[in-house]
């Protein structure tokens, strides 16, 4: 018979889709001590010698060993849950419960979490509408009074995650290069050189400090570049893609509330094209015995293409609207399990 775990003496609230590291390493935070003498607790009490990272009954062992009630650390899906396009019932993002899949882990408030870093992955980004704290890897900032930071965030959590659309999922990223062209081609003041100097971020060229400088302009832009009906007409092989920038560089400079210039020209041109080349692997995907390859739907190859091509604006077309170039139904591609498990990679173009 077990004998009853002592419960630590200094009492943690979990916050909002905290994880179980984040909670361990507060926990020992506010105990003075490392988070492997927390964990040692845990493995004596599970009788291992290693940690089983997937084993639930470790956030049984932290619950008790932190007096919280049972469950209380384990994920809600319902409220945190991530849409994803898996192929259990269709490609189009949806809430699939056979997934269950949340985002990945960021950075959370410092003000939520009593001045000790942890992580959540609860819905949302990188900004605390409580606190107006900004978190993002090792950014962390107070943009109150900030104008249009908590709309982009407010943005992001809605209509942006019904499109499977998070901080680690790419499109962001892209959206943050497409700042980082502008800025490298414009002059004079902006809203985004006025906020990099008062946060004190000297370039944009990498993607926390895009993000952190410019996010209500990067969250409009992914806003606008996930839009089926923006993104697939561009994504139409049969039109030059000089001709399709044409037609997406006055989206992209409205969403960013400035006037086009050479450098973002330049860098559409760049990215248009990218896709275009992606869409013709897409078209090109055929069965092979090399490989375990099945015949499949255009739907399917989008995501396949999107992947393996870095092109993750490829995600959101609408193969209804995409010209049937090769004929009859034959593309090929992994198979539908293969392919829902894939990681969320970076655009070949974004700031990462």
């Amino acid at each position: 018979m077990k004998i009853a775990l002592r419960t630590l003496p200094i009492r943690l609230e979990p916050i909002e889709g905290e994880t179980v590291d984040g909670f361990t390493k507060r926990l020992a935070q506010a105990h003075q001590c490392d988070e492997r003498d927390i964990r040692r607790i845990v493995l004596d009490r599970l009788g291992r010698s290693w940690w089983p990272a997937a084993d639930q009954r470790v956030v049984d062992v932290i619950e008790q060993l932190a007096d919280l009630p049972s469950g209380v650390l384990r994920p809600d899906f319902e409220a945190a849950g991530m849409w994803v396009r898996c192929g259990h019932r269709s490609w189009r993002p949806e809430k699939c419960a056979k997934c269950a899949r949340f985002a990945e882990p960021r950075a959370a408030c410092l003000e939520c979490s009593g001045g000790l870093a942890t992580t959540t992955i609860a819905r949302g980004g990188a900004l605390c509408l409580t606190h107006h704290h900004w978190a993002h890897r090792a950014l962390h900032a107070d943009v109150d009074g900030m104008p249009g930071y908590e709309n982009a965030e407010q943005l992001l959590r809605s209509q942006l995650w019904t499109r499977g659309v998070a901080l680690h999922t790419g499109e962001l990223n892209l959206a943050a290069a497409f700042i980082h062209a502008w800025h490298q081609g414009s002059g004079g003041s902006s809203p985004i050189r006025d906020r990099m100097a008062r946060i004190g971020i000297p370039h944009l060229d990498t993607y926390e400090n895009a993000l952190l400088c410019a996010y209500p302009e990067i969250i409009r832009l992914a806003y606008a570049l996930t839009s089926p009906r923006t993104i697939t007409p561009i994504l139409d092989v049969t039109t030059s893609a000089l001709t399709q920038t044409d037609c997406l560089l006055p989206v992209i400079a409205t969403a960013i509330g400035v006037e086009a210039n050479g450098a973002l020209r330049e860098f559409t041109v760049s990215v248009v094209g990218h896709a275009h080349r992606s869409m013709l692997y897409m078209y090109g995907l055929r069965s092979s015995k090399q490989v375990k390859h099945q015949r499949c739907p255009l739907n399917r190859a989008l995501m396949a293409a999107a992947h393996r091509q870095r092109a993750c604006l490829l995600r959101h077309a609408n193969p209804r609207g995409l010209p049937d170039i090769a004929g009859t139904t034959g593309q090929a591609s992994p198979r539908a399990g293969v392919i829902r498990n894939w990681a969320s990679e970076a655009d070949e173009l974004a700031l990462t």
